[in-house]
């Protein structure tokens, strides 16, 4: 399974939301592979994603320093970044795909979308996760809503309280709602949080009547 399955909301909330994480094969290509990684996100670059991070350093904010993650990148890292276009996803695949580092590489998206992508560059779906929900005592869970917002850190470190917290406020005039996903987007150590989106959730809260 992917913690980048799970992210909630409606069709045109999540699309131009777009993850690609990759790994190396434990006990198979770990050894040596800092350096693919690091190249990994050197072809990022390229391409103007809105976040970047991996498993042995803090998630980067918009305007992360990239230098600092790239050098902290080493062998076994799990190393993930977010796209906010479509055009940009593409023109990064296609980097990849010429590149050829030999890691494993997952895309996280809408599916339709996601497969359109790679077709374009040629690639070839291998598999596909797909999130059946979550079952259980569902009445326990945060609001539709704040889980937007939650569930784009796929570690649970953003709560929904937090949310509210922030979407107050946004309400207040005490900040923007670019500062407060920025500032969730702290929390989510891995990278997988896509800021230009949490802002556009926070914005809408914040116009939304109060509760």
């Amino acid at each position: 399974m992917s913690h980048t399955l799970h992210r909630e909301g409606s069709v045109e909330s999540l699309k131009n939301d777009f993850v690609v994480l990759t790994m190396a094969a434990q006990g198979h290509n770990v050894e040596g592979s800092g350096p693919k990684f690091r190249r990994y996100f050197e072809l990022a670059r390229q391409f103007h994603p809105v976040n970047i991070g991996e498993n042995k350093n803090t998630g980067a904010l918009p305007a992360f320093d990239y230098d600092t993650i790239v050098n902290k990148t080493d062998d076994g890292c799990v190393c993930l970044v977010v796209f906010d276009d479509e055009k940009n996803l593409i023109g990064f695949l296609q980097a990849l795909k010429k590149e050829d580092l030999g890691m494993s590489v997952v895309v996280s998206g809408l599916m339709d979308e996601v497969a359109a992508c790679c077709e374009q560059v040629g690639l070839k779906v291998h598999t596909v996760n797909m999130s059946l929900g979550v079952f259980g005592k569902r009445e326990k869970l945060v609001g539709d809503k704040e889980r937007e917002i939650t569930t784009m850190c796929g570690h649970g470190m953003i709560t929904g309280e937090m949310v509210l917290y922030h979407v107050n406020r946004i309400r207040k005039g005490l900040e923007t709602a670019e500062q407060a996903s920025e500032s969730v987007c702290k929390l989510c150590i891995c990278g997988a949080f896509n800021p230009a989106r949490g802002a556009k959730l926070f914005q809408a809260m914040a116009d939304a009547p109060a509760d």
